[in-house]
């Protein structure tokens, strides 16, 4: 069949469709949110969000930050290539200040304690993001095999679910101890084959 005169179809995969933000993150519950915030609030803003990479740690901050109305934000999001923090971070903070650093392990064991002691002494919050326990209370434990499948549908236009012929979401996930971000890259690649 030949494409002239068709528009180009946009791959529902591609990351302006599916980075942190651009997806809500989904509950289990319809009250996960204001819940998430209520115990956020209980531990006097001290938190953390665990999960293996690519498992929604970082979409449910951008869902979670919004609603934290009651607080003065500072966010700092690190990563392989970007793994320090900005100089000022340790000036003393405003009174109600939530720091939230979306991946805290990037950070050294020195680093890690000088944050939390930091933020301990000024009486701010600390909500960060990490694949394992970093000693903080519980906020969330991440997985996304629980919502992939539906996650995946909801991008797809109706005439593409082609792309999930013979592509097992759930042997996918566990091939990628649980990445949803590894999934929709492969899902990517067979659309793009796919056109």
């Amino acid at each position: 069949m030949s494409r002239v005169g068709r528009a180009p179809r946009v791959n529902p995969f591609s990351t302006r469709f599916t980075q942190p933000g651009a997806i809500p993150f989904r509950f289990a519950a319809a009250d996960g949110l204001a819940a998430l915030v209520a115990k956020l609030d209980s531990t006097n803003g001290w938190g953390q969000i665990v999960g293996p990479h690519g498992s929604g740690k970082s979409t449910l901050l951008a869902s979670l930050l919004p609603a934290l109305s009651g607080w003065k934000v500072r966010h700092v999001r690190l990563d392989t290539s970007h793994r320090t923090l900005p100089p000022d971070l340790f000036d003393a903070p405003e009174p109600g200040t939530l720091l939230v650093i979306d991946g805290f392990e990037q950070l050294g064991v020195l680093s890690r304690f000088r944050v939390k002691r930091h933020c301990r002494l000024h009486g701010s919050g600390l909500l960060v993001t990490a694949h394992r326990s970093v000693g903080l209370p519980n906020l969330h434990r991440t997985n996304a095999a629980a919502h992939a499948t539906a996650l995946i549908a909801d991008l797809l236009p109706a005439d593409g679910e082609w792309v999930l012929n013979d592509f097992d979401v759930a042997a996918r996930l566990r091939h990628h101890r649980g990445s949803l971000r590894e999934v929709l890259f492969e899902l990517y690649d067979r659309w793009e084959r796919g056109r």
